[in-house]
């Protein structure tokens, strides 16, 4: 069964822009070929001003393929990723993530 994680991602609203061109442009690309999946990248339009909310949706195969991808690590050294870091520390205040199971609805799961 598929485990989706929403990323709730709190950046500074003057830098939203530029962490969301390199999440989309650099990050997914990353991720992806690790197997991840991201079905939704989501900017809160109402709410605060400051900081912009960014809420991901990525599906992976379960929890065991969130712990090989989190503890092979080898994203990390990759260029891209590389690249995307000094936006991420300059942008990011806070991040949460939840693991949830898909439990109705219209989204399609890649992995069952």
């Amino acid at each position: 069964m598929s485990i989706f994680m929403k990323a709730t991602i709190k950046v500074d609203a003057y830098k939203c822009q530029e962490f969301v061109d390199v999440l989309l442009s650099d990050l997914v690309p990353v991720m992806e070929e690790q197997g991840w999946k991201l079905h939704g990248c989501f900017v809160e339009r109402f709410g605060p001003i400051k900081p912009a909310v960014v809420v991901d949706i990525w599906e992976m195969e379960d929890m065991a393929h969130v712990e090989r991808v989190m503890r092979g690590d080898s994203y990390r050294s990759d260029p891209r990723y590389q690249r995307a870091v000094p936006v991420m520390k300059a942008a990011v205040i806070e991040e949460s993530l939840t693991f949830m199971e898909k439990r109705g609805g219209a989204l399609a799961c890649i992995y069952e």
